[in-house]
């Protein structure tokens, strides 16, 4: 069944992205390499200031890719803050001593390269590909930001108007996706888990009320060399890049680290179930969310494999067990280091009670727990695992960023030539073990979405 929406931002940032959730939350992009393609190379080594960093020559490449995250997520911000880590998708292109508001950007258009900025739960990103023989500029731009971004009245105040905008664009244009984001948010306690229990995004009211001094301490705690890891990929040699790397980010300042915090806090209960209202709504709708381990457990491979059973491909279950449905999506919400979240969903046609629509969502995840699925099901998911994880590595940017998952999530960059390898081992009874374990009813939360006319 295809989805009647098409959001962009979870879209582009994965491929088992929710396509009806737009800004629940950024995943990292996660291409893999699969059977076939080889092994990623790489070597690392950590500056004195404690900036990681992570080389993946591959000559072949016509380009290079400056890949840069810092512990800087939505987890890290105060509840009352929420938001404060999204300002610097705008901010890091607001000016350093040396470059001038807006000019990171387009030096590097004007190369034709490209740069990116996403904010997940867990981490800030920033990515930059530019011709190989610019790699001194784009460690340069880098280095100048990491330690002499303009944080003043006036680019606060534009971020924080950009910001607010870019809220009120999604919530207003886009049905379904304020309830949602409270209902994945509803996981999780706001005491024992502020940075889960809130959209990196933030609300309204909380981006209207940070100060520049909120981030200029953000950034100090946040964006030193010892939070960060810089990982650079493509056409590059790697003595030249150590003498870039020691020449420009060798003297920065160690600077002042928080500690991340924690996730806590025991599953929804059974039987949770909440109703809200949704002015953009056309049609009711139904989600089933259920709370994951963190990315890193050994069923994480069973369940990206359940994603794709349940809601890709031609015979995904949600198409199948959902006639009653005209839009229907599902898989795991984010990557994360604490625990996880994972969607079915679908939008009833006309005449389809929801409490129709929330037993055959049930109905879909117990099958998949049961004898219905079957070895070719699973054959089928690995096709298209298989598939995805291919193209996943033809750029220079996507082995940057499979390099930071694999630090970030898994703690070892060995893993990046590891977890397709779980993933494809994967058997059926693995599968329908890990659908009994985590897809059942009493992990689950039932949100019920009505058009505001209907209420």
């Amino acid at each position: 069944m295809t989805p009647i929406l098409s959001w962009p931002v979870l879209a582009r940032v994965r491929r088992r992205s929710l396509l009806l959730l737009p800004i629940l939350l950024l995943r990292p992009p996660f291409p893999v390499c699969a059977q076939g393609t080889g092994p990623i190379a790489f070597e690392q080594f950590t500056l004195a200031n404690g900036l990681q960093v992570v080389f993946a020559p591959d000559r072949v490449s016509q380009a290079v890719a400056v890949e840069i995250w810092y512990e800087a997520g939505a987890r890290t911000v105060p509840r009352a803050k929420a938001g404060l880590a999204r300002l610097f998708e705008r901010l890091m292109f607001a000016g350093t001593t040396h470059v001038a508001p807006g000019a990171h950007g387009a030096v590097i258009a004007d190369l034709g390269g490209q740069s990116t900025a996403e904010v997940s739960e867990e981490v800030t990103r920033f990515g930059t590909t530019v011709p190989a023989e610019r790699l001194n500029l784009a460690l340069w731009l880098e280095a100048e930001r990491m330690q002499a971004l303009a944080i003043n009245d006036s680019s606060v105040g534009q971020a924080k108007l950009a910001l607010l905008e870019d809220l009120r664009d999604r919530l207003n244009r886009e049905p379904y996706t304020g309830a949602l984001l409270a209902g994945v948010s509803a996981l999780y306690d706001s005491t024992t888990c502020a940075g889960y229990a809130q959209p990196a995004i933030g609300y309204a009211g909380t981006i209207t009320g940070i100060q520049t001094e909120d981030v200029r301490r953000f950034y100090l705690q946040h964006y030193g060399p010892a939070a960060a890891r810089l990982v650079i990929s493509g056409s590059f040699e790697p003595t030249d890049a150590r003498r870039l790397v020691m020449e420009y980010f060798n003297e920065i300042p160690r600077g002042t680290t928080a500690p991340v915090p924690t996730c806590t806090g025991a599953a929804p209960a059974a039987g949770t179930r909440r109703s809200v209202t949704d002015r953009l709504a056309r049609r009711a709708a139904v989600a089933l969310v259920y709370r994951l381990p963190p990315h890193d457990h050994p069923d994480s491979p069973a369940l990206e494999l359940l994603g794709i059973l349940l809601a890709e491909g031609p015979n995904a279950r949600l198409s199948i067990a959902l006639p009653g449905a005209v839009a229907t999506q599902g898989g795991i919400v984010g990557d994360r280091r604490g625990p996880g979240a994972f969607l079915l969903f679908a939008v009833a046609a006309s005449g389809v009670s929801t409490d129709s629509l929330t037993a055959r969502l049930a109905a879909a995840a117990a099958w998949a727990g049961g004898d219905g699925l079957t070895e070719t099901d699973l054959r089928d998911a690995k096709s298209i695992y298989r598939a995805t994880a291919v193209s996943g590595r033809e750029r220079a940017e996507d082995i940057a960023a499979a390099l930071q998952h694999a630090a970030t999530f898994h703690g070892n960059l060995a893993t990046i030539n590891e977890e397709p390898d779980r993933v494809l081992a994967v058997t059926l009874e693995d599968l329908r073990r890990v659908a009994r374990t985590w897809l059942i009813p009493q992990n689950a939360s039932t949100l019920v979405i009505t058009p505001e006319a209907a209420s």
